[in-house]
């Protein structure tokens, strides 16, 4: 009985670790930008074929089409989003 417990707490911490975040690679360089919006400034920008940690993703709405934007950590250390059309990762949507 008790090897059943552990091994199903075992179970929902890795699942609940594996579920809080991803990483997200970029196919090629691209800035890194402080919101969710072309609109916002570029502070950096992050390396082709590099993964970064990233935990969730971002819709920027527009007339006739969406954009995805990926929260990465780059590797200063500083938060900033990427353009989807740039970059992946399996990560759910940002909670608001």
């Amino acid at each position: 009985m008790d090897r059943f417990i552990i091994v199903s707490l075992m179970v929902l911490i890795l699942s609940a670790t594996l579920c809080e975040g991803g990483e997200a690679m970029c196919h090629q360089r691209t800035a890194a930008h402080t919101c969710a919006s072309m609109d916002c400034e570029p502070y950096m920008y992050v390396r082709a074929d590099h993964y970064y940690p990233c935990d969730c993703f971002e819709i920027e709405r527009f007339p006739h089409k969406t954009k995805k934007w990926y929260h990465i950590e780059t590797s200063k250390g500083e938060y900033g989003y990427v353009l989807g059309d740039d970059c992946w990762a399996s990560v759910p949507h940002c909670e608001d």
